[in-house]
């Protein structure tokens, strides 16, 4: 089961990159302004989803799979019909929350009169989602069916890019003459935005019908279930404390993580005041701060994947050496992996910026920098965070979270009085936040569940190599973008910068070999290394 669960929770990971991926196209069409009205409303859709939403298809479908073990058919289809009529209610219950709460605090609040009703739409969205969840959780309990979950993740975030970028077209020109005709510069960003939400939920739909197609063919292709040797009672109480029982603790994790960003989109617009701007402010941090960093974090957490569980499974039986090797293989990746993520941005954020126009261009080659730092600490976190959960210290984990967020608050209050952007204090207190989960988690690692580290090589020579390569990159890029362009200059330069960075790396003898198996093109860079006779 844990080679299906890789892979489901790769694609999974691959799915997130496509939707970043998406939004970074949106922008460009829809403007800073559209990007903030949409990650305000994101912000509250999936501060809800994280709590009664996030991962509910394998927390029951690693209930079914324990019942069908134990050949308890009846009350497997009993957990499933109780957990459906759950979720359609709380499917019901928080979609009105979110829309009747959250178009409170953007009329009252935020002050968005105009958008306030794309929150209506994520509502929608929220109920979609919970019952594609719902149904994936039968196809999660067939070892032969939770690939094709992933998969289908993939398929709905291509969907949405495609149908998203269509509605924008189609509506945006309409949105651009009703803002002519009643004076509001926000009216195009406005019916684009609605255009992308309704292009989700249409999405939703198309994914739903598949999942029920593939739910179907699953049950055909499975006649062992007819029967039933030990039956138990089973209600929609039960069902419910057993699905909160295994995900509570993740769940309230999972409000740490986005608390910093629920946060600092509230703290923006009550220190600007003004709905459009404190929008712009967003969606500029978005785009250049956001987006950009976690599309690298989630290349490198998808390619660690095997080795969270690889850790965990030494560790729980006591194979300490092998489970400490495993850990220092993680947490060197980690930084071979942020490292290149913050040393791009970094080189390119002055070829970045002169996609923006005015003020904001200079104000993005700042945020790429803080972007990239972010990028640096992000990835280390979250590796150690689900390693952490993995094995049972979850509650510990609380203790690092909450005083990092505190930090971020208090940081983001105050530096927003002395720095010169909004943005810049937001970026600058989650650059922080980062910093301080990441030292809490690694002294977790390191205390709690016995790991080691090795810092000059695992951490000092993948960031030196990556700042000579930064610098080497800077100088390039400034004489091949006058001649090819920006677009293709971002293009070749990633290129050109992975290959100087492994070489560099393999030359400095920074590589085992057991780790080279955790790089995309393994095999390349392994016959790389024995052609420079460094392996």
């Amino acid at each position: 089961m844990n080679d299906a669960l890789i892979d489901k929770n790769r694609l999974e990971g691959l799915a997130v990159i496509v939707f970043l991926s998406g939004c970074l196209t949106f922008r460009f069409r829809i403007g800073d302004i559209g990007m903030g009205y949409l990650l305000t409303c994101f912000m509250m859709y999936e501060a809800m989803w994280v709590f009664f939403g996030d991962k509910i298809s394998e927390v029951v479908g690693r209930l079914l799979r324990s019942k069908y073990s134990k050949n308890k058919f009846k009350s497997a289809k009993l957990v499933m019909k109780y957990s459906a009529s759950m979720n359609y209610f709380t499917a019901f219950v928080i979609s009105l929350v979110i829309g009747f709460v959250g178009s409170y605090i953007l009329l009252n609040v935020f002050k968005i009169s105009h958008a306030y009703y794309l929150i209506w739409l994520f509502a929608v969205l929220f109920v979609l989602r919970l019952i594609n969840e719902n149904i994936a959780a039968y196809l999660c309990s067939r070892k032969n069916s939770m690939t094709a979950v992933g998969a289908v993740s993939v398929i709905r975030f291509i969907l949405f890019a495609a149908f998203g970028n269509i509605s924008i077209t189609i509506l945006a020109d309409y949105g651009e003459k009703v803002s002519k005709l009643l004076k509001q510069d926000d009216f195009s960003a406005v019916y684009s935005c609605i255009g992308i939400c309704l292009s989700a939920i249409l999405s939703e739909i198309l994914v739903m019908i598949l999942l029920l197609v593939l739910k179907l063919v699953a049950k055909q292709s499975g006649n062992d279930y007819e029967e039933d040797f030990v039956a138990r009672r089973d209600n929609t109480g039960n069902v419910f404390l057993l699905v909160w029982k295994r995900r509570i603790l993740d769940a309230i994790g999972g409000l740490f993580v986005i608390f910093p960003f629920v946060a600092g989109v509230f703290l923006i617009y009550h220190h600007i005041g003004n709905a459009m701007v404190g929008a712009e402010k967003i969606g500029l941090f978005g785009v250049t701060v956001l987006i950009p960093a976690l599309i690298f974090v989630s290349f490198g957490y998808i390619m660690l994947l095997p080795l969270t569980l690889e850790i965990t499974s030494d560790y729980r039986k006591d194979k300490m050496r092998y489970a400490q090797n495993a850990f220092q293989t993680g947490f060197h990746l980690c930084f071979i992996y942020g490292a290149f993520g913050c040393m791009y941005l970094i080189a390119e954020s002055s070829i970045i910026a002169t996609l923006f126009e005015g003020e904001a261009k200079e104000l993005a080659s700042k945020l790429l920098v803080y972007g990239g730092f972010s990028t640096l600490f992000m990835l280390a976190s979250l590796f150690m965070l689900r390693l952490l959960v993995m094995n049972g210290l979850t509650i510990l984990t609380y203790f690092v979270q909450i005083p990092a967020d505190v930090v971020f608050v208090l940081i983001m209050f105050f530096s927003m009085k002395k720095a010169s952007d909004v943005t810049i204090a937001f970026s600058l207190a989650l650059m922080i936040q980062f910093i301080i989960k990441f030292i809490g988690y690694l002294l977790l690692a390191v205390v709690k569940m016995e790991m080691n580290i090795d810092p000059i090589s695992n951490v000092l020579v993948p960031v030196l190599v990556a700042a000579v390569v930064c610098v080497l990159n800077v100088l390039i890029s400034k004489v091949v973008s006058p001649h090819l362009g920006n677009i293709f200059t971002l293009l070749i330069s990633f290129v050109e910068m992975v290959i100087l960075y492994l070489i560099i790396l393999l030359l400095s003898r920074n590589f085992k070999e057991t780790e080279l198996n955790y790089l995309p093109a393994s095999k390349f860079v392994m016959s790389l290394g024995q052609t420079l006779h460094v392996l």
